[in-house]
């Protein structure tokens, strides 16, 4: 790697919940990459008036002076300057996080069209190189890119710190007033959106609710995003006699995640799109087992056991959710430890830095190309 390499510059658009999980991932790999000696940026274009925001925006990204650009996210400011960005010899990365994948691309369709032939498309033509986070997005991205590398680099996570007094040090969860000692929660942690698959979550879970109480098992939603949509339907079902033993929760961040995570017995995350969930390996580093459904992309969870599928759709999902109520401890137990372990192993947010690393040294021209870098189909 080329020694001058001091200045790679994130792009996004928000560096809080504004872009759900983006934010926290982008936050998360510059700290790793601090560690990796590269001194990473991080320039948002929320932080400039929406009519200015794209001259503002590309004016601050060239006075930056990075050497490379790594770009996170579709459909907004960042992309729309993008062309311009390459034009000015900034080499360019771009992770779209899972907003290729066809379900995403499906929603606000004819808008999203438009905008692919209007910019869009061009962005991703002038990257140096894309950065896909799972298998299943390599082959969407290749779908609609034929021509241009990409990286399979995953998202990362940090492993908690495992220590009684560790634990004991996090601040109750937000449920420790309505949910009775001994009582175990499973956990929804992430944006109210319908892409998340809450309705059919919802639907699911009324089905077994007796089961639920039996086993004394409450379904948390923790999230934000829907101005409090979530609650009021919840609140209106349960004056209804419905959906028992289900509480909305508004949004954690820090040491107040870290306590959701802690106190939790279980995490579902039924959703019809993902890139590669931060909330999902959040909970696998914290030893949950897991309810994920097929497009949080994370195949090797069910076969490690550390995970039961949970596809969105009512009916399969109640009988997900009965096969977790069911578990013992020591089954728990054991699906907990296998999330770890498969975190620790392939997931570190160390081995996440030194690829993108790597990566940045190739595109530089200072490197070999990287096993995980796939050429266009043209240059194999």
């Amino acid at each position: 790697m080329s020694a001058s390499l001091h200045l790679p510059l994130h792009l996004s658009h928000a560096a809080d919940a504004a872009d759900g999980g983006i934010a926290s991932a982008v936050a998360e790999l510059s700290t790793a990459q601090e560690h990796a000696s590269l001194h990473p940026t991080w320039l948002t274009a929320d932080r400039f008036p929406p009519r200015q925001r794209d001259r503002a925006l590309r004016a601050a990204v060239l006075a930056a002076a990075p050497e490379l650009v790594h770009l996170h996210g579709l459909w907004r400011s960042p992309t729309r300057i993008a062309p311009r960005l390459a034009a000015a010899g900034l080499p360019l990365l771009i992770a779209p996080h899972g907003m290729l994948d066809p379900w995403a691309l499906a929603q606000s369709r004819w808008k999203k069209r438009l905008v692919w032939r209007l910019w869009e498309h061009r962005a991703l033509a002038a990257a140096s190189c894309l950065q896909a986070l799972c298998s299943a997005e390599v082959a969407a991205i290749r779908a609609l890119v034929p021509q241009t590398p990409i990286a399979l680099i995953p998202n990362g996570v940090a492993l908690p710190d495992r220590a009684p007094v560790a634990r004991m040090a996090l601040p109750p969860p937000p449920w420790a007033d309505a949910v009775p000692p001994g009582d175990r929660v499973l956990l929804f942690l992430g944006r109210f959106h319908h892409k998340k698959g809450l309705d059919p979550l919802l639907a699911a879970w009324q089905a077994v609710a007796a089961q639920a109480a039996s086993r004394r098992w409450w379904l948390v939603l923790v999230g934000y995003g829907d101005a409090g949509a979530l609650a009021s339907r919840v609140a209106a079902a349960q004056l209804r006699g419905e959906l028992p033993r289900v509480l909305v929760q508004g949004p954690c961040f820090g040491d107040d995640k870290a306590s959701v995570l802690a106190a939790a017995s279980g995490f579902v995350l039924p959703s019809f799109s993902e890139g590669l969930p931060m909330a999902a390996l959040e909970a696998m580093a914290h030893q949950l087992p897991c309810l994920l459904s097929g497009a949080c992309n994370l195949p090797e969870a069910f076969v490690a056991g550390a995970a039961l599928p949970a596809e969105p759709d009512p009916v399969a999902l109640a009988a997900s959710l009965q096969q977790l109520l069911a578990l013992s401890v020591a089954e728990r137990s054991a699906m907990g430890a296998a999330c770890r372990a498969l975190v620790a192993e392939r997931y570190s947010w160390l081995q996440v830095a030194q690829q993108t690393r790597q990566l940045y040294s190739w595109i530089l021209g200072g490197g070999a190309r990287p096993g995980f870098v796939e050429l266009r189909p043209s240059l194999l």
